[in-house]
């Protein structure tokens, strides 16, 4: 079991650094799982290139329904953030970082599962609580 934030899961629709061993974590074996919250981080990440003119809105709305496909199919299994957030708050506050990103924290804990992201500050701050999280090769200039 494999936890996936959405820094990750964005890697499979933008090309980025860091894409190709995203894609391989989709395409592997292993299950992965993340807060709902997910769901909306993606979408915003997808739709934030149109407000930047990196992407069209034709683009942007194919990959937004491949991301919404992919979830359907269950590319990744979403816990109910209600599961998971008691521990979200309490490990925001001892890390100190986002609630955002301690809700897949929240989500490896849980499971007992490794924790994968492309955020080197929360990898950064995060590791001191949790052994299991890495970082997603290629991103290690981010």
């Amino acid at each position: 079991m494999i936890v996936v934030d959405a820094n990750v899961a964005v890697k499979w629709y933008l090309p980025e650094a860091g894409s190709d061993a995203a894609l391989e974590l989709m395409d592997g074996t292993s299950p992965l799982f993340a807060p709902e919250l997910i769901r909306l981080e993606v979408l915003a990440a997808i739709t934030r290139r149109v407000r930047t003119g990196e992407a069209s809105a034709e683009v942007t709305m194919t990959r937004c329904n491949n991301w919404l496909r992919h979830l359907r199919a269950g590319a990744v299994t979403v816990l109910p953030e209600h599961e998971i957030l008691d521990d979200a708050v309490s490990l925001s506050l001892q890390i100190p970082h986002t609630l955002q990103d301690c809700l897949y924290l929240a989500v490896a804990n849980k499971l007992d599962a490794s924790l994968i992201t492309a955020d080197k500050p929360f990898l950064e701050r995060a590791s001191r609580f949790y052994s299991r999280i890495s970082l997603l090769a290629g991103c290690e200039q981010n």
